[in-house]
C-alpha cells in the first residue's frame, strides 16, 4: 500500500532519459495510490518456492509471471515485502498462447536448489542475451519492485519477467510460516514443524513477487521442494513428484495449474499429518475427493467435519446454481494458527484447531460456531473466490454475503445446531460497537485503515451480513436468490464491486415487482453502507389505528449530533418498515417484505394499521432489518403481556431482539429499565430460551459493572435484584426435576450463587469423574463444560488443585481435554486462583503453548471477579507475553478485548494510557482497535452513570 505522507519516488541510479513523459506522470501519482498503476495485466504465474524450515530457516524462489502490456513504457512495478531480488529478467513473448507455452524452456527448480543450499546464482546466456530489462529497484516503505528496461513495452504485446529471490519463514501466520506443535507429550523429542501460508490480505508479497491485488487475477501453477517425509498440498491436485537433482531425500512436487484467481489465494501446506477422506458427489457430473488433515492421533475429532462438508456444498452448489469449480478440496487443522481463524485458499481451506475439531466434549454453542465457521469458508469458495472483490474496500461485500450465507445453509443441513444463537449474538455483538461516532461505515476506502487487514473487522463480517440480510428481506428470497445466481455466472473468475451486486438485486427485485420501478437498490443500500451507525425507528400509536413512524440515528437522548448542520443528510437512511400486529401474526419470510419505507427525505410518516387499540405491534419482526425499535408505553405493555401469556406466539429471534433493544435503550436512557424488566418476566414461567437468559444476563452484569463507578445508589440495586430473580426464579423448581443426564445442557451461568441444586449436581458429576468412578465415555455430562466450570467456580481447594495438576501432566493424551480443563479453571471466583493461572505461563516446568495463553486470558476478560486481575498481569508483562505469541496482533487482540468488555473508567483509562506509551510496540492497526473499544465503552458508561431515578416505575410515554 502507497504511503500518503511520502511526496517523491526514488529510482536510483535511473537515466532520466530512460523514463517517457507518461511513465514519470504515472509514477509520480502512484505513491498516493493503494493500487499499483496499471503497466502490464498478469496471466500466469508459474512459482518455484524452496522453504528450508529448519536451522537458518529461509524461503527461495523463482517465479515467471506473463503478462499483458498496458502502457508503452519503460519501467514494470511489482509488490515486493521483505523479499531480496537476486536475478531479474524480461523477456519479449509471442502473442499465441501456445506458442508461449514453449517459449524459454528453463530448470527453474535447479537454479532454485543451487541458490538455497550452495547460493549460487545460475545464468542462462540465451535468456540473458534476449532479456530487455536493465535494472531493478525496491522500495521497502512502499512494497514496490521496479524493473527498469533498456527499450519501452509495446501496448498489447506479451512479456515473460523472471524473478529469482529470498525471502523469511514466519512465525506470525504471515506469508509463509511456520508452527511448532507437540505429538504425545510435552518434551522436546515429539516437536513437530508444519508449514503453511496465510497471504489475506497483501501477505502475498511477502512470499513472491507479484501484482498483489485482488482483481488483478491470473492462472497459477506452483513447484514447492521439501523434505521427503513431509507432504505437501496445494490448491490443485499434485501433478508429478520428482528428486531434487542435486539434495538427497528431497523432492520436487508440481500441481496442476490452478483458475484464474487473486494472489492472496494461493496456499501451500507442508505437513507430516494424517488425512480422513470422503468423495463428493457434484452436480456437474464429477466427484470431488475432500481430505481433512489433522494430527494421526486427532482423526476422529474431524468426523464432525466430514459429515457436514459434503452436505454444505450440496446445498450451496443448489442455491448457486454452479458446481464446486475445482478437482478437489482439501481442508486442514493448524496447529499455532491463531486462535479462531480461518481462511479460504481455494481449493485448501484451513482453519485453527479450535475451528474443525470436534469431540465429546464440545458443548452445543461451540459446535455450532465450528459449524459456522465451515460454511462460511466453503461459501467463499463461490464469493470471494469464484467472484472476488474489486479491492479491499469492498472486502465486506464478500465476508457479510458469507456471514449471512451460514444461517440459511445450517438451516437446511445442520438444524439441530444453534445457529440461530450464533446469528443473533454476531448481530447484538456489531449494534453494540456501531456508533456514528466510533466507526467507520462499510464502504470507507482501505486507505482509510491503517492497514489491509484492519477492514476485517466485526463490521465487514456482521453489519455486512445483516445489511444483506435486509436486502434479502426487502426484496424477497426467491429475489435475492436469483440475484447472488447472476452475479455468480456472469463475473464468475473476474471480479465486481457493490454496485454490481446492488444493480443484479435491484433488476431482479423489480422482476419479481417487490420494488417500484421508483426506487433503486443502490440509492438504498448506499445510505447503509456510506455511513456508519444505524436507525431508530419510533412507533407511537395514535388514534383510530393510526402509527406515527419516525427515524432518527440511534444515540442517547443527551448525546447532541455530531454535526447537527448535516445530521439530516448525512445520518438518514432508506428504512424499510415490515410490521405485524397481534391479530396477524405474521413472521414468515414473505411476511418481512416491507409495508412502507422512511428515506432521507421523508424520515417520519403516519401509517394506518388495521389492529384494535389493545392488540401489540411488531415492526422490524424476525430482526430481518438492521434497525432498532422503540414503541409508546403502552405498546411496550402490551408486548410483554403477550409474552407472559404464550411466548411462543412471538417467535424465537424476535423475542430475542425484542429483550435486547429494550435493554440497550434502557442503558442509552432513551427509555426506563421497567421495560427491559416486564419483557424478561415471563422467562419466570419457562424453561426456553436459554439465549435470551444470557443476553438478559450480559445486560444485568453491565448494569452491575456500571455500578461500581456510581454512588450507591438503592434504585439500582432493587432493579438488578428484580431482574436477576427472573432470570433465577424457575432455575431451583428446573433443578429438582432435572436428572443427571440433563446437566449438560446447562449454560455456564445456569449454577448461580444460591442455587444450590445446581450447584451440588455439578459438584457430584466431578467429583465423579475424579475418582474415576464415571467416565466421560459413559456420560457426556460428566466432563461438559456447564459441568467443569460449575465446579471449578463454585468448589473448594482440592476440585481446583485437581485441575491445576490434570493440566500440568504430560501423561494426558488429548490436549482437547487439557485446553476443556483450562477453560473451566477461567470460571474462578477466587483471586489467589486466577493469578496462578495467569502466572501458568512463566512457570519453569509448564511449556505452554500461546493459543492456550490467548484462551486463558480471554476467558479470564470475561470473567468480572479475574478481568482487573487479568488485565494487571498482561500490563506488566506485556513485553514477556508480546515475545511469548510472536505475533503483536494476538496482544493488540487481547488488549481490545479488555477494552470492550471493562465497564469500568478507570480500568479503560488505563489501558487507554497504555497503548498512547507503548504504540510502537502494537500493530498500527491494533492501536486504532483499541482506543475505538474504548471510547465505545466510555461512551455506554456515560450513558448509564447517573441518572437512575425513576427506573423501575415510570409513565415513559
Amino acid at each position: 500500500m502507497a504511503n500518503p505522507r511520502v511526496t517523491h519516488y526514488h529510482l536510483v541510479l535511473l537515466p532520466i532519459c530512460l523514463l517517457t513523459t507518461v511513465m514519470l506522470q504515472v509514477v509520480i501519482s502512484a505513491e498516493n495510490l493503494v493500487q499499483l498503476p496499471i503497466i502490464v495485466s498478469p496471466i500466469h504465474y508459474r512459482l518455484t518456492l524452496l522453504p528450508i524450515l529448519e536451522d537458518n530457516s529461509r524461503l527461495c524462489g523463482h517465479v515467471w509471471i506473463d503478462v499483458k502490456a498496458r502502457s508503452e513504457t519503460n519501467i514494470i512495478l511489482l509488490h515486493s515485502s521483505e523479499l531480496k531480488i537476486l536475478k531479474t529478467i524480461v523477456l519479449p513473448l509471442s502473442p499465441d498462447v501456445n506458442e508461449r507455452a514453449t517459449q524459454y524452456r528453463s530448470e527453474d527448480d535447479v537454479a532454485v536448489e543451487n541458490l538455497c543450499f550452495n547460493s549460487a546464482v545460475y545464468h542462462d546466456s540465451a535468456m540473458d542475451h534476449s532479456n530487455i530489462a536493465l535494472d531493478h529497484h525496491l522500495d521497502g516503505q512502499k512494497q514496490y519492485l521496479s524493473i527498469v528496461l533498456g527499450e519501452p513495452l509495446k501496448k498489447g504485446a506479451y512479456y515473460r519477467i523472471g524473478l529469482l529471490f529470498t525471502g523469511n519463514i514466519y512465525e506470525d501466520n504471515t506469508g509463509f510460516f511456520r508452527a511448532k506443535y507437540e505429538v504425545g507429550g510435552e518434551t522436546d523429542c515429539c516437536k513437530r514443524t508444519v508449514a503453511a501460508t496465510q497471504l489475506e490480505a497483501i501477505q502475498a508479497r511477502k512470499m513472491f513477487p507479484c501484482i498483489d491485488e485482488p482483481d488483478k487475477k491470473a492462472t497459477f501453477q506452483l513447484t514447492v521442494g521439501h523434505f521427503f517425509a513431509l507432504k505437501a498440498i496445494n490448491n490443485m491436485p499434485l501433478k508429478s513428484s520428482a528428486p531434487m537433482a542435486t539434495v538427497e531425500h528431497w523432492v520436487w512436487d508440481t500441481f496442476e495449474t490452478t483458475p484464474a484467481m487473486s494472489t492472496y489465494l494461493v496456499a501451500c501446506v507442508l505437513t507430516e499429518f494424517g488425512h480422513v477422506e470422503t468423495v463428493y458427489h457434484s452436480i456437474s457430473g464429477k466427484d470431488v475427493p475432500i481430505r481433512l488433515w489433522t494430527h494421526r492421533h486427532r482423526l476422529a475429532h474431524l468426523d464432525f467435519a466430514l459429515n457436514l462438508i459434503p452436505k454444505a456444498l450440496e446445498r450451496l452448489e443448489d442455491y448457486t446454481g454452479i458446481p464446486y469449480s475445482l478437482p478437489k478440496l482439501d481442508v486442514i487443522a493448524l496447529p499455532g494458527y491463531e486462535e479462531g481463524k480461518a481462511m479460504e485458499n481455494w481449493g485448501l481451506i484451513i482453519h485453527s484447531e479450535m475451528n474443525l475439531l470436534v469431540d465429546e466434549t464440545t458443548d452445543s454453542i461451540d459446535k455450532s460456531i465450528v459449524a459456522a465457521t465451515i460454511v462460511h469458508e466453503l461459501a467463499h469458495q463461490w464469493i470471494g473466490n469464484l467472484v472476488s472483490a474489486t479491492s479491499w474496500d469492498d472486502i465486506w461485500l464478500n465476508e457479510g454475503l458469507t456471514t449471512l450465507m451460514e444461517s440459511f445453509i445450517l438451516e437446511q443441513v445442520a438444524s439441530d445446531l444453534e445457529h440461530e444463537s450464533v446469528m443473533l449474538v454476531f448481530l447484538q455483538e456489531v449494534m453494540r460497537s456501531d456508533l456514528l461516532s466510533t466507526q467507520f461505515p462499510l464502504s470507507a476506502p482501505a486507505s482509510s485503515y491503517p492497514t489491509a487487514d484492519e477492514k476485517f473487522d466485526v463490521i465487514s463480517y456482521a453489519k455486512g451480513a445483516a445489511i444483506f440480510r435486509m436486502a434479502r428481506s426487502f426484496v424477497g428470497p426467491e429475489a435475492f436468490q436469483s440475484a447472488i445466481r447472476r452475479y455468480l455466472t456472469k463475473l464468475q473468475f473476474s471480479s465486481a464491486n457493490s454496485t454490481d451486486m446492488w444493480n443484479m438485486i435491484n433488476q431482479e427485485a423489480r422482476r419479481t415487482h417487490t420494488i417500484s420501478g421508483r426506487m433503486s437498490v443502490a440509492r438504498i443500500m448506499k445510505t447503509w453502507t456510506q455511513q456508519p451507525g444505524y436507525p431508530l425507528v419510533h412507533v407511537h400509536r395514535g388514534k383510530n389505528g393510526i402509527l406515527h413512524i419516525s427515524q432518527r440515528p440511534f444515540k442517547s437522548e443527551d448525546v447532541p449530533a455530531i454535526d447537527n448542520a448535516t445530521m439530516a443528510i448525512s445520518a438518514s437512511w432508506w428504512v424499510p418498515i415490515s410490521m405485524t400486529n397481534g391479530e396477524q401474526r405474521k413472521f414468515s419470510p414473505k411476511d418481512l417484505l416491507p409495508v412502507a419505507w422512511l428515506s432521507p427525505r421523508k424520515p417520519s410518516m403516519e401509517f394506518q394499521g388495521t389492529m384494535g387499540d389493545n392488540t401489540w405491534v411488531l415492526v422490524n419482526q424476525q430482526a430481518g432489518n438492521y434497525y432498532r425499535v422503540n414503541y409508546d408505553k403502552q405498546n411496550w405493555d402490551l408486548l410483554s403481556q403477550q409474552l407472559m401469556r404464550n411466548h411462543t406466539v412471538i417467535p424465537f429471534i424476535t423475542r430475542s431482539q425484542l429483550v435486547d433493544d429494550a435493554f440497550v435503550l434502557g442503558h442509552a436512557k432513551i427509555i426506563t429499565y421497567d421495560v427491559a424488566l416486564d419483557m424478561i418476566r415471563y422467562l419466570s414461567n419457562t424453561n426456553d430460551d436459554l439465549l435470551i437468559r444470557r443476553v438478559a444476563q450480559s445486560h444485568i452484569q453491565f448494569i452491575e459493572g456500571t455500578s461500581e463507578n456510581a454512588i450507591k445508589n438503592p434504585e439500582r440495586e432493587k432493579l438488578i435484584r428484580s431482574m436477576s430473580s427472573y432470570l433465577n426464579r424457575d432455575r431451583k423448581s428446573r433443578m429438582a426435576k432435572m436428572s443427571t443426564n440433563d446437566l449438560r445442557d446447562l449454560s455456564t451461568g445456569d449454577c448461580d450463587v444460591g442455587d444450590g441444586q445446581c450447584v451440588n449436581k455439578a459438584l457430584l458429576l466431578f467429583q465423579a469423574f475424579t475418582s474415576g468412578s464415571t467416565l466421560p465415555e459413559d456420560d457426556k455430562s460428566v466432563n461438559s463444560d456447564s459441568t467443569w466450570c460449575a465446579a471449578i467456580r463454585h468448589g473448594s481447594n482440592s476440585e481446583w488443585d485437581f485441575a491445576w495438576n490434570m493440566t500440568r501432566s504430560s501423561e494426558l493424551q488429548s490436549s482437547l481435554v487439557r485446553r476443556k480443563m483450562l477453560k473451566a479453571m477461567c470460571c474462578t471466583t477466587d483471586s489467589i486462583h486466577s493469578k496462578q493461572l495467569l502466572t501458568r505461563v512463566l512457570h519453569p516446568n509448564i511449556k505452554q503453548r500461546p493459543k492456550d495463553t490467548s484462551m486463558i486470558m480471554n476467558r479470564l476478560i470475561k470473567n468480572p471477579s479475574a478481568r482487573p486481575i487479568a488485565l494487571n498481569f498482561m500490563l506488566s508483562n506485556f513485553a514477556f507475553l508480546n515475545k511469548h505469541f510472536r505475533n503483536p496482533s494476538v496482544t493488540s487482540e487481547l488488549l481490545t478485548a479488555f477494552a470492550k468488555h471493562s465497564y469500568s473508567s478507570e480500568e479503560l483509562e488505563k489501558v487507554r494510557a497504555f497503548v498512547m506509551n507503548n504504540s510502537n510496540e502494537l500493530e498500527a492497526g491494533g492501536v486504532n482497535r483499541i482506543l475505538a473499544a474504548v471510547r465505545n465503552n466510555l461512551f455506554w458508561l456515560e450513558l448509564t452513570s447517573d441518572n437512575f431515578r425513576g427506573a423501575l416505575h415510570s409513565d415513559n410515554k
